[in-house]
């Protein structure tokens, strides 16, 4: 074989080889840095990517990566991570100490500045997390940092995600997994917790009873105001009886006066047509006479006033009691002729 074709060959073969040096693969969520003479060049997406030989290299970014397993030196992890900050002692603003358990989860959105602006990211954000737990726990006291574990976790996003941007590095959120108290401070609590369930229940049992007696004197109270409304009722109706009564003797008695006036008045009238027919003007005259007394005697009678006032002409009285009588024995006399 002519040794310029070996030659060739050898020549092209290497350019292939070199070539495929150059073509680069990068995975979804991982980037990779280019460096090319020693300077920043530029920062690979996922996909296939080419770079020159011998001039640019990849950069080497394993203590960016919080866990670096399956994930190659040169790569850096886009995807949010997960880190668990290590158990700390924390004093809080009444000097009790408290044992702290806290995760992290933070995400790369910058990988150049994640990597050229902070030697070890991981390092970093575990002393800078250990930091801003113990100056929050520092301001609260005992009770408030049991009990305010939302107000902790965004204070500490909030302190965390302003202190990493610079770093190319977004805090999602972090959380509060535990905190333990003392041992001894541990049964303390114990005993006053039992103590709240205690006075708890005492209380509910106490409210029971207050509402029980506030029902029983409220159907108390209805049932009297019950009664009252009922014996008032009772009390009108029995009115309105008695009223509806006497309004019907009154009437009763009204129509009763009425006939009589009525008979009374008819048979005046009868005793005038006999006498009128028979014994002429004078007997006439003497019937109106003994009617009008007979009006007189009545009203007096009916009257309220006790007293009684006698005419001072006695002897008129007289005459007209004498003749009455002969009107009546003119009466008589008549009836028999009729009679015979």
């Amino acid at each position: 074989m002519d040794i310029k074709l070996i030659i060739v060959l050898g020549f092209f073969v290497v350019v292939v080889a070199v070539t495929l040096t150059g073509i680069k693969q990068v995975p979804q969520g991982i980037a990779v840095l280019i460096e090319r003479l020693g300077k920043y060049h530029r920062t690979l997406g996922p996909g296939i990517s080419f770079i020159l030989p011998f001039f640019d290299k990849r950069r080497y970014v394993k203590q960016v990566n919080n866990k670096p397993e399956g994930i190659k030196d040169h790569e850096i992890d886009l995807r949010e991570q997960v880190y668990d900050i290590p158990q700390q002692t924390v004093i809080t603003k009444d000097n009790i100490n408290l044992t702290v358990d806290t995760l992290l989860f933070y995400q790369i959105v910058e990988p150049y500045r994640a990597c050229y602006e902070i030697k070890d990211l991981v390092m970093a954000i575990r002393e800078l997390s250990k930091t801003a737990i113990r100056n929050i726990f520092g301001e609260m006291d005992m009770d408030e940092s049991l009990s305010a574990r939302e107000s902790i976790n965004d204070k500490l996003r909030t302190v965390l995600d302003e202190a990493t941007d610079k770093w190319g590095t977004k805090v999602n959120r972090v959380e509060i997994q535990n905190i333990i108290p003392p041992a001894d401070l541990k049964d303390d609590m114990e005993k006053q917790m039992k103590a709240e369930r205690a006075k708890r229940q005492d209380i509910t049992i106490a409210e029971g009873k207050k509402q029980s007696a506030i029902l029983e004197a409220e159907g108390l109270k209805q049932n009297q105001i019950l009664r009252a409304q009922g014996e008032s009722e009772a009390k009108i109706l029995r009115a309105e009886a008695e009223k509806k009564e006497k309004i019907l003797v009154a009437e009763g008695e009204a129509a009763e006066i009425k006939l009589v006036q009525e008979a009374k008045a008819s048979g005046w009238e009868e005793v005038r047509k006999v006498y009128s027919a028979s014994s002429g003007v004078d007997s006439l005259l003497m019937l109106e006479i003994l009617k009008s007394q007979s009006d007189i005697a009545e009203a007096i009678a009916k009257g309220d006033n006790q007293k009684i006032y006698l005419p001072t002409d006695m002897a008129g009285l007289f005459g007209a009691i004498g003749g009455i009588k002969e009107l009546l024995n003119t009466r008589k006399e008549i009836g028999d002729k009729i009679s015979s």
